[in-house]
């Protein structure tokens, strides 16, 4: 294997010289999927060549994002249609950069074995002021969830406690990190609606009636409004804020959704909700034990709850 100069991509000389001194890195794979060619940037970035399987296609990458390109490229040549994904390539220093990678299939008159042309555009500027964007929103939604954990006389980190578990049974349910991140908002935020519903309510130690009820039924919708006015929401972790009450019978409420009418996310988050309350302190019951809480968990499967996310949080918590 050599680089993109030696090959004859046209006619032009110039053309040749024009595509190897490219300050983006550019590639070209044959109809298998194997890179044949990369221009001097590419080697110039990875210190890769020809020593390793496609040019270091593989050996660059950050070990987290092998297998998803993997199979995004895989894809791309089964179908023969354009891709684009973002990953992280390591530079000779041994430091990982994000890029963004842009393959398109090709029919070049004269270059038979190049079926592929790509190029990899640094985007890592971009990709930090992103993280830490998010970073800025996730402390501001966590700052917020606190706030409200105060104001609805919850004690003992109750909202961080059923982030975490909503994350570890997301990812026992293998959620993608999209996913995983609108739940992490969403569940922090799961009851700002509560904001409009009184303290003589909130912290009533005995039955509420049927308007204090009609109260607490409607912080669902209410939190969705509010959370939407934040701006920077997407719309599943809007959804666990609104579904989060809902139950598998379509008993629940706001909308009264059964089995898989409601958002997955929300199903997820209900399980870990209603457990951190049950062996909670609150003002209307004593704490319960964790083996009387997974009881009831286990007795509401298909009641309350999704029994296939039930299924996954028992086997979680007995771990």
């Amino acid at each position: 294997m050599t680089h993109l100069s030696p090959m004859a991509l046209g006619p032009a000389p110039e053309y040749r010289r024009l595509v190897e001194e490219m300050p983006i890195l550019l590639w070209t794979a044959d109809a298998t999927g194997r890179w044949t060619h990369v221009n001097g940037r590419w080697t110039e970035y990875t210190g890769l060549i020809g020593e390793a399987q496609g040019f270091g296609f593989e050996a660059a990458l950050h070990p987290e994002d092998v297998a998803p390109t993997v199979k995004v490229w895989t894809a791309a040549i089964h179908s023969g249609q354009p891709y684009d994904i973002e990953y992280r390539l390591r530079n000779t220093h041994g430091q990982h950069r994000w890029f963004v990678v842009r393959g398109r299939k090709v029919a070049t008159p004269g270059a038979d074995d190049v079926t592929w042309v790509g190029s990899c555009t640094d985007i890592d500027a971009q990709k930090q002021a992103e993280t830490a964007a998010l970073l800025a929103q996730r402390s501001a939604v966590r700052a917020l969830g606190l706030a409200l954990e105060v104001r609805d006389g919850e004690t003992g980190g109750h909202t961080d406690r059923v982030v975490a578990q909503a994350l570890a049974l997301g990812r026992a349910l293998g959620l993608n990190a999209t996913d995983l991140t609108a739940l992490e908002l969403g569940a922090t935020l799961h009851d700002v609606g509560k904001i409009g519903v009184p303290d003589r309510v909130l912290r009533k130690p005995g039955v509420l009636d049927v308007d204090e009820r009609a109260l607490i039924h409607a912080h669902p919708t209410e939190g969705v409004r509010f959370a939407a006015a934040l701006g920077f929401l997407p719309p599943a972790a809007l959804g666990v804020i609104r579904h989060h009450h809902e139950r598998w019978d379509g008993h629940g409420y706001p909308d009264e959704l059964a089995w898989d009418q409601i958002p997955l996310l929300a199903r997820i988050f209900a399980v870990v909700d209603v457990y951190d309350a049950l062996i909670s302190d609150r003002p209307y019951k004593a704490a319960w034990t964790p083996g009387q809480a997974q009881a009831e968990i286990a007795r509401q499967a298909g009641l309350q709850f999704d029994p296939q996310v039930v299924h996954a949080f028992l086997e979680l918590t007995a771990s």
